[in-house]
């Protein structure tokens, strides 16, 4: 049995790994030319950009590679307690803490080709894959620049820039549209030198519809800092050196002060692809057999949330239960799909949607939405407790359904009755 994966990216990589247990041959084609050192490439143009790996994301992979952590950390990467990060959102420095939380904090490249080294399948790189192979109903390959790769299973993980539905309108299969939350948010990245003593997460938020602007500072293997800048709404920073300065200078927080004595390393590199979208597979008719997709294929997150390597990862973990490929099994596999990525893009597109340009008015349940979480970010200023709570939900080690009880809400109702102004006075302060 034969399964050929399109996309040597993390979610193609989990992906094969688990397909690994029970193919006999596993293939992964890569359209970029790979190297054997942690750089970025052209198929991740967001890999020079912040990435965040969710708490959960990190225990899968670990799961997958043991040592994994350790390897990662002996390369450089720093491992911290994600309680511990400081983040300054609209209403104030929140209440960092001890959370029990293993975080990566590390560089998109540096994780792949890790991953890459560890994954048995073989990767072809340099392979431009440029249709399906029908066999009847069924997938049966998938056609390529240089010819024909036959397989048992085809999965599709190339990501963002999927070229699948227009492959199955090759074929006359038709898939819904897809849905889409645009933010209009873009990135500025910059490397500098780091400190010593340089903490190790430093983030500014945005929250729609008043804080277009933040940003983040992650200390990264090589004694480097990754300084992004974010705007939403339109408001994305610039790519000239002194710009980007200016842009940094404008945040409320000390990002601007804390890197002044560091020496920059590289060019400002933007990127501004960050709509969120997803496509309903699961609901379309005459899906063939021998044929699923994961990852960004499926559903594309706003990056700043950090949360597609995670749902890849929770996704290529289906591949274990998950065996049957003919055609109502792989309608089912994207039930599956889907039903992993749920809980992500409702919490990112809904916090999303205040940036959405020409937006109808909210209706009742985006406003509680919107009453929900500003109550929250006055909270997370105040208590640790509540602070942990959260955060194991960001994480997704925790549903979202954990922050809905009586003692959270009676938490939420006293913080929103304290004296707001607490947040502004302190929002221009350095937590140190």
């Amino acid at each position: 049995m034969k399964a050929v994966v399109i996309g040597g990216g993390i979610a193609g990589l989990l992906a094969a790994r688990v397909l690994g247990e029970t193919y006999d041959d596993v293939v992964v084609l890569e359209r970029d030319k790979l190297s054997d050192q942690p750089e970025p490439r052209a198929g991740v143009p967001q890999g020079r950009h912040v990435h965040g790996l969710l708490v959960r994301g990190g225990e899968i992979m670990e799961g997958l590679f043991p040592g994994l952590r350790d390897e990662l950390v002996q390369a450089g990467a720093h491992l911290m307690d994600a309680g511990e990060m400081r983040i300054l959102n609209p209403l104030g420095w929140v209440a960092s803490t001890t959370s029990g939380l293993p975080l990566l904090v590390l560089s998109r490249p540096l994780l792949e080709t890790h991953i890459r080294r560890r994954v048995t399948a073989k990767i072809v790189d340099d392979t431009h894959v440029t249709g399906l192979s029908f066999r009847g109903s069924t997938v049966d390959g998938v056609l390529t620049r240089d010819g024909r790769v036959d397989a048992d299973l085809v999965v599709d993980a190339s990501g963002r820039s999927s070229k699948l539905p227009a492959w199955l309108a090759e074929a006359g299969i038709v898939v819904p549209e897809p849905s889409e939350v645009d933010s209009r948010t873009g990135y500025a990245t910059r490397l500098y030198t780091a400190s010593e003593d340089f903490p190790v997460v430093v983030a500014e938020s945005l929250a729609a519809p008043h804080t277009p602007r933040g940003g983040i500072v992650m200390r990264i293997e090589g004694d480097r800092m990754m300084v992004t800048a974010q705007g939403a709404g339109g408001d994305h920073p610039p790519r000239d050196p002194e710009g980007f300065g200016r842009f940094l200078d404008s945040l409320r927080g000390p990002i601007a002060e804390m890197i002044a004595d560091a020496e920059p390393l590289t060019p400002v590199y933007l990127f501004a692809r960050t709509a969120s979208r997803r496509i309903a597979f699961e609901q379309t008719r005459g899906w063939p057999g021998g044929l699923v997709a994961v990852g960004d294929a499926v559903c594309v997150f706003n990056p700043v949330y950090g949360q597609g390597m995670t749902v890849a990862a929770m996704a290529a973990l289906l591949f274990r239960q998950h065996r049957d490929f003919s055609a109502k099994g792989c309608q089912e596999f994207q039930r599956k799909v889907a039903k992993t990525a749920q809980g992500a893009w409702t919490l990112s597109s809904n916090a999303d949607q205040g940036w959405v340009d020409g937006a109808h008015a909210p209706g009742p349940i985006m406003r509680a939405f919107g009453w929900f979480m500003k109550k929250w970010q006055g909270a997370l200023t105040h208590d640790q407790d509540i602070f942990r709570r959260f955060l194991r939900v960001v994480h997704m080690v925790d549903s979202p359904a954990t922050l809905m009880n009586p003692v959270v809400f009676r938490r939420l109702a006293k913080y929103s009755r304290q004296d707001r102004d607490r947040a502004r006075r302190r929002a221009g302060s350095s937590p140190r």
